[in-house]
Order: C-alpha cells, then structure tokens, then sequence
C-alpha cells in the first residue's frame, strides 16, 4: 500500500515529523528494510536514510547555511556558487543590472504624450518595438533612440491593450488643451481681470465764463477708457 504524503511549503516541517514516525513505526513494527519503506511512502531510499540519520533536518540546515550567503544590500539569503564559503554577494534582485519595475501609467502616459508632442502622432506598437525598428531601420529606428521609450509589452502589460493606453493618452491630450484654451466671453483671454465699475471724481473743474462746474473724469475712469478701446480694436 502506497501513502501520499503532501509536501506543501506551508507545513513542510509538520509533514517531515509525520513521515520520520511512519518510517520508524514501519521500521521497529512491522520490520520493513528501507526499500520498502521508500516504495509505502512515495520518497527515495536516500530519503529514508535521512529520516533516521537526521529527524528534525537540523544538520541538513546546518550544511545548507554552510554554502549560503547573504545579500550585501537587502539582507536576504543568497545562492551557493562554488562551494563553502562561496556564494552570491547579492540576490537575484538585488544584483547589480537587475531590471528595476521603474515604468509606471504615469511615466508611460507622459512618454505618449511627449511622442505626440515630436511627431503629431501617439505611438503605436510597432513605434516602440525594437524588433520592428530594427527591420524598417532608417527614421523609424533613429525615433526610437531619440528618446527614453518604453517597450510594447510594458504598455500591454499596465493597460491591457494598446488601444486603451492610446485612448487614455488621447483624453489626457484634450484635458490639458481645454484646460489651457482662453476664456470665448473675454476679448482679452483667459487672463484678463474683472475691473470695479469706475466712479466720477468729485473734483469740479469751475468754467472761466461763469458758466455750471464740470466734473473733471478721473485718471482711473481715462485707463479704463484706454483699455476697452485696445480689447475693442484687437478683436477686429
């Protein structure tokens, strides 16, 4: 009779003690030799031998941290390279030249955007495929190092699909024009300012005839003037 024995990560250390007593209880009870304590549990014969030689797998672990390192940077195990004291400085992600995740929808979005700014055009995949500007070579190579671009399959991989990346760019695109557009109600744009409504000065002027006082206007009253003329002439 064959036992199927689960080697699950997470109680790997419960399943480990489970089988150390199979073996022993098949052992001292019913006198099985290590081939065929191998064959009812599903493991190799080496196995077996070392479930009696080392139970808890404590020497095992001890040999294992004998030929480990640990990561200069993070802190994390490393890989044994060439023997006992001899493995890896860093890990796997930590390793000098290892691919940073450093794209983002932003960054993506901004690079879209800056791409249509240089061509009048979004990207494409096949614009941002090295592959594909290798083979057409000429403009459509020297457009793809002219600039830090993304490669195809980040877009695909942050948005889903091309399509919706563009249609996203595309939205920014009209946001930002229609945010920066001048006002259609001011001559003067956007950046005109709303002006008090004037008031007459008080200051009379006497007439040298003897005539009724005039009121002299004031100089604010002559600014305003001067302005609404130069809006009124620019709009023509």
């Amino acid at each position: 009779m064959e036992l199927n024995v689960s080697t699950a990560p997470s109680d790997r250390v419960a399943e480990r003690r489970r089988a150390v007593a199979l073996a022993r209880h098949f052992r001292e009870a019913e006198g099985l030799s290590i081939a065929q304590i191998a064959d009812r549990l599903g493991r190799s014969p080496a196995t077996i031998k070392a479930y009696f030689y080392d139970p808890t797998g404590e020497k095992a672990r001890a040999v294992k941290a004998r030929y480990q390192g640990v990561c200069r940077r993070c802190g994390a195990y490393t890989q044994p390279r060439n023997g006992k004291g001899d493995a890896y400085r860093y890990c796997r992600a930590c390793h000098p030249g290892a691919i940073e995740a450093r794209w983002t929808t932003e960054r993506v979005l901004d690079a879209m955007l800056d791409w249509s700014a240089r061509y009048a055009r979004l990207p494409t995949s096949y614009d941002w495929s090295r592959t594909h500007a290798r083979r057409r070579g000429g403009e459509a190579l020297e457009r793809l190092r002219s600039g830090d671009w993304p490669a195809a399959s980040v877009v695909t991989r942050l948005f889903g699909t091309w399509a919706a990346a563009r249609a996203t760019a595309r939205r920014q695109s009209h946001e930002a024009s229609a945010s920066l557009s001048p006002s259609p109600t001011s001559p003067l744009g956007s950046n005109s300012i709303s002006l008090p409504k004037p008031r007459e000065s008080t200051a009379k002027s006497a007439n040298p005839r003897g005539g009724a006082a005039t009121t002299k206007p004031s100089d604010f009253q002559v600014f305003l003037t001067t302005t609404e003329n130069f809006a009124h002439n620019s709009g023509r």
